[in-house]
């Protein structure tokens, strides 16, 4: 599926919501890889995050402009982004252009939401002091974010169960449907589309747990990500991305 530099992709691939859920992400990366980053990629994680902020979590700058504004070459910036993509905290996305040659445009650096560990999300004081919670009460805190979703949580479940044995992604997984359906919704065109996308949702796990009996994915909801996007851009959009023209304005984030 070719993408086009549009401001209709750049919404398609927004991973989050708002400037703070940006912010809290970069935080977790630095603290998870940043004795693994280079000077250089550790550089340039800042200039994708500022740049990452008309779009929540999306960056558009050309890696051209990035090494420009660092003063280190292109390549450096090249091999900066291939180490967080290996990492697990970007996603880099082929471009074109949405008028005129179609030639290939400056590639969308989309940040890969990471998910708080437990030990992170661990209450730093009890609820009544004079009674801690106990090992087994401390694990019951830690519940499905969408447990008391209507069913077609427990279809992700159902098939997850079915497919791979693992239920635990579900949430991961679900979210990542919710964020893109809340987000198409807001517009009058998709304001009824609700069905369609729970369809495309499921059919994307389909396709997603599918290809783990062909291949290992370390990814996994990278992967469901991609295969929902690419489904929803197919089924929503077509050709229409070519219809609009893109908003060169960026805002820089306050971290």
């Amino acid at each position: 599926m070719t993408l086009l530099n549009t401001p209709q992709t750049y919404q398609l691939l927004q991973p989050f919501f708002t400037i703070d859920e940006l912010n809290a992400n970069t935080k977790l990366i630095r603290e998870r890889h940043g004795k693994d980053l280079t000077r250089s990629t550790y550089r340039v994680l800042d200039i994708l995050h500022r740049y990452s902020c008309k779009y929540y979590g999306v960056s558009y700058r050309s890696k051209s402009k990035i090494a420009a504004e660092l003063g280190i070459s292109r390549k450096t910036v090249t091999r900066a982004c291939q180490q967080l993509e290996s990492l697990g905290t970007i996603q880099q996305h082929s471009l074109k252009r949405h008028n005129g040659d179609k030639r290939r445009s400056s590639n969308a650096i989309v940040f890969i939401r990471l998910e708080p560990s437990k030990i992170e999300n661990v209450p730093t004081k009890c609820p009544d002091k004079e009674t801690p919670l106990n090992s087994k009460q401390q694990n019951l805190s830690f519940h499905d974010t969408y447990a008391s979703q209507p069913s077609l949580y427990n279809r992700f479940k159902s098939i997850l169960s079915n497919s791979t044995g693992d239920q635990s992604v579900a949430s991961r997984l679900f979210g990542i449907y919710k964020a893109k359906s809340i987000r198409l919704m807001k517009f009058e065109m998709h304001k009824d589309q609700g069905q369609l996308l729970e369809d495309l949702a499921l059919q994307a796990l389909r396709i997603t747990t599918q290809a783990t009996k062909n291949k290992k994915i370390k990814n996994l909801t990278g992967y469901y990500d991609g295969v929902l996007r690419e489904l929803i851009s197919k089924t929503l959009f077509g050709d229409v991305f070519q219809e609009f023209p893109v908003e060169p304005n960026f805002k820089i984030c306050t971290h």
